[in-house]
């Protein structure tokens, strides 16, 4: 891309830049006029789209290479070395390709069914044998580069350990049969002949085989869009270009099949924002536009015409995918000390493990009726996928005529305001008005404060960056009323003893007036804090908190440095506020040290003192919190703790409150947290 656009004159770069939505179909033409008539840009784009220069297709010496190297593996038993390079050849082997007469990707099949039998995959087993018999070519959907060895390309659940490639390219990987074919490809049936009995199997697989063999049953998958037909013809263009760029090619594809002609190709029907874009921006989308075009044309059995009209189109389609595509995620479930699994027993005596919980984006996507939905820092609606459905729940009572809000980006509890303000800027291009960014609320207030000198006052100390935040949100609310009766969910007891004076806005913008000038002041007593010292010693003990998690994550820790990390803590927590998000995360790091060493009583108490932080944060019944009482949950559980049974009834609650009765496919492992809860519980009871 770079060297594409060094190639652009300035002088049409500047034109580029300073066009608008209705320029679009002038400036791109020029562009493209200019590109067309430049040989490097057709030898750069020939890589792209010429079979023979390909270097992530199938590739007929590579798979037997890669099945010798898995043959070897076997010959020592070392059955790990050997799946691992027979799934690599099965993603490698063209679908036609004969070894010995034989079906390659067949006999390999096979040969990866035995070894999954020495490892004690019996069901995976047995698929691999059906594969052998049943041999599809499939198509994917986009999905993130980094992801693609990990999760399935049609439903985006983790891939298992007998992954289904494509059989016609070897980029799209499956985790069944079932999500191929939905994929849009199709079904044949291989003969025994095909499959190559002749290697040594076990007496159980080669019945199954021929019982597999000798059956005429087929399923029944309806017809889907093939949404990667025109990716798999060996080109490097699928595998090289921008995930986003991907699925503009197949929302383009797409268009022009249903169509079935190519007059026209139909933009989405969503907003777009092209007039707002940095300059830079413009021209790499205008210039990726073009290279999808042409490599589209190369790609389809139709004659795509490479024109001004059609770039137009495909110029705005990438700007909606840029506003309105949402991330496909999937919650992916962790061990400090050991792998997570559903059914995972819990035993103090093999030390303390904190389950943790993380969210993985996988895939990209667009969804009609989900890009319509407002955007709110603190929404009323929780979205999450199964497989490639997107699901929407509300969260709270929402009132007749009221808007259905999600969150583009971050919520209230998890950045600043004016990093979410900024963000939510520079990428949608909107100034957020949202009920938490214009109205005065604990979290923005205490998410980055410091404590007051005195240790017995509860108020508040904010920098530079949070009093100019809140001065604003103040001004911009003066008329709402009651500044704190859109949030109900604030856990202090009595939020004025946080502040000096009533809890009224003349009040609080007195209190500010008075402020803007200098920072450090405590906003109850009016004591001056010293915050130069006061960062420096901050940014200090944060620098230990953060060596701590590194070397967990190394697999090592120093007693030194868990002292260190302790002394730290106790520093943070005199000079930020009892409820800043560091001491939480700080906590949670020591839980996690505690939990390395076997220490879990103490990881149980830092567990909860940070959830009692993030409480404040959020509110008790928010997602986040739910995700920490994993860990919290997981730790009770190997201390033998009756206390899970309570913290495990509120994980539930939480979750089935944003999941519905979803929660437990979302999070499979909640099966062996009731199990072992209900063990705790009989061990108490007798």
């Amino acid at each position: 891309m770079e060297k594409l656009k060094s190639m652009v004159p300035d002088a049409l770069k500047e034109v580029v830049g300073a066009s608008s939505a209705d320029d679009i179909l002038s400036t791109s033409s020029s562009l493209l006029r200019f590109f067309l008539a430049l040989p490097d840009f057709h030898l750069m784009t020939r890589d792209l789209v010429d079979p023979e220069r390909c270097v992530c297709g199938k590739n007929k010496d590579a798979a037997l290479d890669a099945k010798q190297k898995g043959n070897r593996c076997f010959s020592t038993a070392d059955f790990s070395g050997a799946l691992t390079f027979y799934s690599q050849a099965l993603i490698l082997a063209p679908f036609d390709a004969r070894d010995k007469d034989k079906n390659l990707v067949s006999v390999l099949y096979v040969n990866r069914a035995v070894v999954l039998y020495k490892l004690g995959f019996k069901i995976e087993c047995l698929r691999d044998c059906n594969r052998a018999l049943q041999i599809s070519p499939g198509y994917a959907k986009v999905i993130l580069k980094n992801c693609r060895d990990r999760y399935c390309h049609y439903c985006f659940n983790e891939l298992p350990v007998d992954v289904v490639p494509c059989s016609s390219c070897a980029i799209p990987r499956y985790c069944s049969e079932h999500c191929q074919l939905k994929a849009g490809g199709g079904r044949t049936r291989n003969n025994l002949e095909e499959v190559g009995l002749h290697v040594e199997v076990p007496i159980e697989i080669e019945n199954h085989i021929r019982k597999v063999a000798s059956e005429n049953g087929e399923e029944n998958i309806l017809e889907h869009f093939p949404e990667h037909r025109h990716e798999c013809l060996d080109a490097n263009w699928p595998a090289v270009l921008p995930h986003e760029v991907v699925l503009a090619g197949q929302v383009v594809v797409k268009s022009l099949v249903q169509r079935r002609d190519l007059v026209e190709i139909k933009a989405l029907d969503l907003s777009y924002s092209y007039t707002e874009l940095a300059v830079e921006v413009k021209l790499e989308l205008c210039i990726y536009a073009i290279v999808l075009l042409v490599c589209l044309q190369h790609s389809l059995s139709l004659e795509l015409p490479v024109n001004p009209y059609f770039l137009h189109q495909v110029i705005i389609i990438m700007c909606q995918i840029r506003l309105n595509s949402m991330a496909i995620i999937r919650m992916k479930s962790s061990d400090l000390n050991a792998p997570q699994n559903p059914h995972r027993k819990f035993s103090s005596s093999e030390g303390a493990s904190a389950s943790t919980i993380e969210q993985v984006s996988v895939g990209q996507a667009i969804y009609a009726v989900g890009s319509l939905f407002n955007h709110s820092c603190r929404p009323n609606i929780h979205a999450y996928f199964l497989a490639r459905t997107l699901f929407i729940r509300t969260t709270e009572l929402v009132e007749a005529g009221c808007s259905l809000e999600l969150s583009y980006g971050p919520q209230v509890g998890q950045w600043n305001c004016q990093d979410r303000l900024k963000f939510l800027e520079e990428k949608y291009y909107f100034q957020c008005q949202c009920r938490s960014c214009s109205v005065v609320n604990l979290s923005d207030l205490v998410l980055s404060a410091f404590h007051c000198v005195h240790p017995h006052c509860s108020g508040i100390v904010l920098d530079t960056f949070d009093i100019k935040s809140e001065t604003d949100k103040l001004k911009q609310s003066r008329h709402a009323g009651d500044i704190y009766s859109l949030e109900p969910y604030v856990q202090v007891e009595k939020l004025g003893d946080l502040y000096a004076g009533e809890l009224d806005h003349s009040a609080l913008e007195k209190s500010y007036s008075s402020l803007r000038a200098s920072v450090g002041y405590c906003l109850k007593c009016g004591s001056r804090c010293d915050l130069q010292s006061s960062r420096l010693m901050v940014s200090k003990a944060l620098g230990n908190i953060k060596r701590l998690r590194d070397e967990i994550a190394r697999k090592e820790l120093s007693s030194s440095l868990l002292s260190k990390a302790l002394e730290s803590l106790d520093q943070l927590r005199k000079m930020l506020h009892a409820y800043n998000k560091s001491i939480a995360e700080a906590e949670d790091s020591i839980a996690q040290a505690f939990c390395f060493i076997g220490e879990v009583q103490g990881a149980m108490e830092h567990c909860k003192s940070s959830i009692q932080i993030l409480e404040k944060l959020y509110s008790p019944d928010h997602v986040v919190i739910g995700y920490e009482l994993v860990k919290l949950l997981s730790i009770q559980l190997s201390l033998g703790d009756v206390a899970a049974g309570e913290t495990l009834n509120r994980l539930c609650i939480i979750f089935e409150h944003h999941y519905g009765s979803h929660a437990a496919v979302v999070f499979p492992y909640l099966r062996s947290f009731k199990r072992e809860a209900r063990k705790l519980c009989e061990v108490e009871d007798s």
